[in-house]
């Protein structure tokens, strides 16, 4: 079949051919550079974008699940609606990636990302987390504090926010403070 994946921005072809599909089309073209492509709404489940540059990318409602995006390159990309079930994101860079209303359970290799916790966060009911475990997550999501800094300035507060988001079903951050505390 003919595809052609777009530039969301300009309507520029940044990659045309025959494939067998869309996540045929981006698995054989990895190294390329996608930033900015329109893959709004499309199926890529289980696809291999490890390393991919999704920079900026229109990746709403894309159907994620089970996709490997190790070390892929995420920021900016528009992710709203997404179904990352089952994802390994272990490594992947989602600098202020939107990820509003993105289907995350089962996803892999979250902990450090600041905007799947802010996602996550988002999520709970205002009043699960009190005053002081709203002020860490407020320091957390603005500063993009490391693990250290977090140790150090919310040593108190952290092991309730975690089980929180555990309970939820993230407890990525709740096993990975337990190894460093």
């Amino acid at each position: 079949m003919k595809v052609e994946i777009k530039n969301r921005f300009t309507g520029s072809i940044i990659i045309s051919g025959d494939y067998d599909s869309i996540k045929d089309c981006l698995e054989k073209n990895r190294g390329a550079d996608l930033r900015d492509a329109n893959l709004r709404g499309a199926d890529l489940r289980d696809a291999n974008l490890r390393g991919a540059d999704l920079g900026y990318a229109d990746l709403g409602g894309a159907n994620l699940r089970g996709a490997d995006l190790g070390r892929a390159d995420l920021r900016d990309a528009y992710l709203g609606g997404a179904d990352l079930r089952d994802a390994n994101l272990r490594g992947a860079y989602l600098g202020d990636a939107n990820l509003r209303g993105a289907y995350l359970r089962g996803a892999e290799g979250y902990v450090n990302s600041h905007e799947v916790f802010q996602e996550i966060v988002r999520r709970q009911s205002v009043s699960v987390f009190s005053e002081a475990e709203w002020s860490a997550i407020a320091q957390i999501t603005i500063h993009r504090l490391c693990w250290d800094s977090i140790k150090k300035r919310f040593p108190a507060v952290m092991f309730h926010i975690f089980e929180i988001l555990a309970l939820a079903g993230f407890d990525e951050w709740l096993e990975y403070w337990s190894k460093i505390k």
